[in-house]
Formats: structure tokens, sequence, C-alpha cells
């Protein structure tokens, strides 16, 4: 279709308060010889300051081109605000310090590999896409994609895309990759210990390590993207991840984790759940001042014979217990030799993932 026949589709068809402002960037892209969509964040912010006006005005403008691009099915690009045009440039995000701390943080290792992961994505979300601490707890899954190495993240019906980076280690497509592939593998196998076993196992990442884009594995059930972590590597993913659940880590909790991290304090484990407190019931004081019952040589025979009953019946709970441990050994070893099949990954290959 002719660039001027798609403006005119796209224009008509947005909201018609909208329609002018559009109308607007569309002929400034066109005399910039520049693409109105997919935009890029400096085609944007050059529009803004192209044509200044008051800030609602431009908040109109910006909307107008994500309705746009909304109706195109085309992502625009992170951190595009009306700030933005009157701002100094930002820093690129290679250059940004956030980045570094991304990069330090660690993948491999149980469990700070697994917390690793995860808080490098919150910082991705949050300083390189600008995305909300409230958006970000209400993210699914599959509102998350890779599209050409770049990160695409899905908002209010508005896909936000982050440019890749050549460093692996806070490339954001990357650092969401990691993440993603260890929900895959959580997805598959719900067993700690074969993760555990996995990241004991993986390669530390440095700035020349090759990073595996290939496509994640279908999802199981969607769910929240951002998940709690207790202290011992344990994924909330059972009352968080079923499918339809709107929220993963509360806005609170993940400000929390982002200060500790990007003030340099380390990841905060003084929870059980990340945004859950860990309860710890005391024995009531009370307990000892309740009068024993006073029982009758009915009760004392009955209760022996149900003793004597009781062991019979559980004779064989030890061997059956065995057995069971012995057979769970078996499932861990034959996981832990698929492991570099299907996730190589997480094991620490060239792959990519440390």
């Amino acid at each position: 279709m002719p660039a001027r026949a798609e403006t005119d589709r796209l224009e008509g068809a947005l909201p018609a308060h909208l329609r002018s402002q559009y109308a607007l960037y569309a002929d400034w892209c066109a005399g910039m010889g520049v693409p109105a969509i997919p935009a890029t964040r400096d085609t944007l912010i050059g529009f803004l300051r192209a044509n200044p006006a008051a800030a609602q005005t431009q908040r109109k403008r910006l909307a107008a081109v994500r309705a746009a691009h909304a109706r195109a099915a085309a992502p625009v690009p992170a951190k595009t605000t009306t700030s933005a045009s009157v701002m100094s440039p930002p820093l690129p995000w290679a250059d940004n310090p956030a980045a570094a701390v991304v990069a330090a943080l660690p993948t491999a290792g149980w469990p700070s590999g697994l917390f690793g992961r995860r808080d490098a994505l919150l910082i991705v979300l949050s300083e390189a896409m600008g995305i909300s601490y409230r958006q970000m707890e209400r993210l699914q899954r599959s509102d998350a994609r890779v599209i050409d190495a770049a990160l695409q993240i899905k908002v209010g019906g508005i896909w936000i895309s982050a440019a890749p980076e050549d460093d692996p280690r806070y490339c954001p497509a990357a650092v969401f990759l990691r993440w993603a592939r260890l929900l895959a593998f959580m997805d598959k196998w719900l067993i700690n210990d074969a993760l555990e076993e996995a990241l004991i196992k993986a390669r530390p990442l440095t700035d020349t390590s090759v990073e595996s884009y290939a496509p994640l594995p279908p999802i199981r059930d969607d769910g929240p993207l951002l998940l709690p972590i207790d202290r011992w590597g344990g994924l909330g993913m059972g009352s968080l991840q079923h499918a339809g659940q709107p929220r993963g880590l509360r806005a609170t909790t993940i400000a929390e984790i982002l200060t500790a991290r990007l003030d340099g304090t380390g990841s905060r484990r003084r929870r059980r759940w990340d945004d859950e407190p860990d309860w710890n019931v005391d024995d009531d004081p009370m307990v000892d001042s309740v009068p024993e019952p006073e029982l009758g040589e009915w009760d004392v025979r009955s209760g022996l014979r149900a003793r004597a009953d009781a062991q019979t019946l559980l004779s064989g709970v030890g061997d059956a217990l065995d057995e069971v441990e012995r057979e769970a050994d078996e499932l861990a070893a034959r996981i832990a030799a698929v492991l570099s099949g299907e996730y190589p990954v997480l094991n620490g290959s060239a792959a990519g993932d440390a």
C-alpha cells in the first residue's frame, strides 16, 4: 500500500480527537524522509522538538502516534515521553550506570543465579524501558517477546521495544531470555533440585559470551512474568503462576529490590517470600496450664490396641519411603542428563547463557 494511502487509513482508524495530531506527525515524517511507523526514539523526539507546544498538547500528539502504532501492530521505542523532548538526550543504555549493575549480577550459582536473572530483568524493564512498577507487577509472560534480537513488552495494548546491545550481559533481549528460559524449564520440571544443579554447573557470562536468540518453548500456562523467590530458590509458581492471575511481584516489592540493587546494597533476603512476611508461630505460653484429662482403664486399653494396629499398618512405610526416594533420585538423574539437550542455556553451553 502506498505510504500516503497507509497514512490516510491509519488516520481514519483513530479516534476523531487524535486524527489531526497524527496527521501533523505523518506530514512531518514525510517532509523529513523518515518512516512514520515504526518510529524510532530519535524520530519522536525530533518531531516534538520541531513542533513545540504545551505539555498537554505534546502528550496528545504522543498518544496519537502510539494509537497509530497499536493499529498497525508495530512497537514504539522505549522511554519516549514529552519530557524527553525538552531535556538533554538520555545516555544510551550501554552507558547507563544501571547497565553496569545488570552486567555484574550473577547468572550462575544457586540461588544467586536465580535472583540475579530476575533482578536483572527488573532493572532492564525499569531503567532501559521506562516501565512503571505498577505496570511491571501486571506483566504476563505473553506480554514479552523477542523480535530481531529486540525485546518487546506489551503495556496497555502497545508494544514497547528496546534495541539489542552487543554485550550479552546487559542486552535487554538476552536478559529477558535468561529469565524466560528458566520459567520454561520450570514449566516442564517442577523440581528445584534439577534447576539448582543446572545453575550450579552454569558458566558465568562475559562480554564475549555468545547469546542464543532461539525461540522459546510454548508457554504451558500464561501467568505473571515476574515472580517472588523464597530463600531456598523456590518460585511462586503455584497460586501466582496460574493463567489469569493478574499480578506477580508487588509494585512495592519491585521498588525495594530495585532500590537495593541500584544502591549497591545487594538483594533483600529478610523474608521468605519477597512480598509476604515469614510468619513465625511461637508456642502458646498457656499450653502448660491446661489440665490433663483423667483416663480410665477402657481408654488405656483402647489406646494400646489402636497403637498396635497402627504399627501393623505402618510396618511397610519405611520400605515404601526408601523406594520413593530411590525413584526420585533416578528421576533427578534422568532430568540432569537431558538438561544439556533441551535447555543447554541453563547448563552453561556456548549457546549463550551462563
